[in-house]
């Protein structure tokens, strides 16, 4: 798991017949071969973030994972099915209306690929666990031999970057990673819960991820962002490798806290220069021009002695602010609001920013993006 190779191409289409053999070409180069599936259980672990089709680019495309399938069943896995669960409750219907909204279901169907609709959960125990040691975990996650973490290169208001890594917390089972973000308010806390979470799934599952960057997001991903034209499919044992490829990538290398976290643990290497990319190589299939999420702009703070950037920092932190004009009314922020800080009145939400932890959760999930985020002026004119 610390140090894998990294398969890397450029690709700019959705055609399966391509990214299917760009990916078997990936598969064999990160040492992915029969004897890790042959006669396996094997979960597919998209990026179904919430209810979108694919050119929105908030969510895995179905052609990755069809191509991925066709390569499992190839290898002769037992069985492949796809399971995620999204943001918001963990109940079948939702599940279903998942599956459809983002192009699975037609896809699954044409493919002869599982779709999981169970919405049980157990319990998984990571002993080493630096700030959790306990999750809850969806079942078919539980019950799998192999699991194929399919992530979307995205940019992301709260870690900066969702990739392989960041995917992984979509084993947790549907409104309790709203209960995660208040257990680790603190954006380093909960970092290192994501990272255990991904280490604990790591040491007790086969690990497969692959990145569908072909069009990702830029700007306030995961979900309120703009498509963005990366051009790159990645593949490799290692999450945490993955993730410092697609960190280089974007050129946020050495900025973002998760990876930040796994170099500190003994996870990764440093840098992408201290282990093998297999194929492109990441200066000609950088992208420079990134867009930051709303979040990331003007934040001077991080760059301050402690005396500013900690005991200071949350009176000039980014704060999530409704959009009266489009704001509908529906409550899927207040729902989804870890802290319960927001209401719904005269059809319109209201945040109390006297609880709010500035997670995003309510920027991530509001279905028309009617959540934007609010910088504080003074650190404008500082900047």
């Amino acid at each position: 798991m610390t140090n894998r190779p990294v398969a890397l191409d450029r690709c700019t289409s959705y055609d399966k017949d391509e990214i299917y053999a760009l990916l078997e070409k990936q598969f064999s180069a990160a040492q992915i071969d029969g004897s890790l599936i042959k006669g396996k259980n094997i979960v597919i672990k998209p990026n179904l973030v919430m209810n979108k089709p694919p050119e929105f680019a908030a969510t895995t495309h179905p052609a990755v994972i069809a191509a991925v399938a066709r390569i499992l069943k190839r290898m002769g896995a037992a069985s492949v099915t796809v399971a995620e669960s999204s943001g918001g409750p963990y109940t079948e219907a939702l599940i279903k209306a998942h599956y459809k909204g983002c192009g699975i279901a037609d896809m699954a169907k044409e493919e002869g690929i599982d779709l999981n609709t169970n919405n049980g959960f157990g319990t998984m125990h990571h002993k080493n666990g630096v700030k959790c040691k306990t999750f809850n975990i969806i079942d078919p996650i539980i019950e799998a031999d192999v699991i194929v973490n399919i992530a979307k290169l995205k940019t992301h208001s709260l870690t900066k970057l969702s990739c392989g890594v960041k995917n992984l917390f979509g084993t947790v089972p549907g409104v309790e990673k709203f209960e995660m973000h208040a257990r680790f308010p603190r954006q380093e806390d909960f970092v290192q819960m994501i990272c255990d979470l991904c280490e604990m799934l790591c040491t007790q599952k086969e690990m497969i991820t692959v990145c569908d960057g072909i069009i990702g997001m830029e700007g306030n991903g995961p979900t309120g962002g703009t498509p963005k034209n990366y051009g790159v499919l990645l593949t490799s044992r290692s999450p945490f490798c993955l993730d410092l490829c697609a960190e280089a990538l974007l050129g946020f290398e050495g900025t973002v806290p998760m990876l930040d976290c796994a170099k500190k643990r003994g996870l990764c290497p440093e840098s992408v220069r201290e282990f093998t990319i297999i194929g492109a190589s990441v200066s000609e299939s950088a992208t420079t021009d990134v867009i930051l999420p709303d979040t990331q702009k003007f934040n001077v703070l991080r760059e301050l002695p402690n005396i500013f950037g900690g005991k200071f920092a949350k009176l000039f932190e980014p704060k999530p602010a409704i959009n009266k004009r489009t704001c509908i009314g529906c409550g899927v922020c207040a729902r989804s609001c870890p802290q319960h800080t927001i209401t719904v009145k005269n059809n319109k939400a209201v945040i109390d920013y006297k609880k709010c932890i500035k997670c995003y959760c309510c920027q991530e999930l509001c279905p028309i993006n009617s959540v934007k985020i609010k910088q504080n002026i003074l650190i404008k004119i500082i900047h």
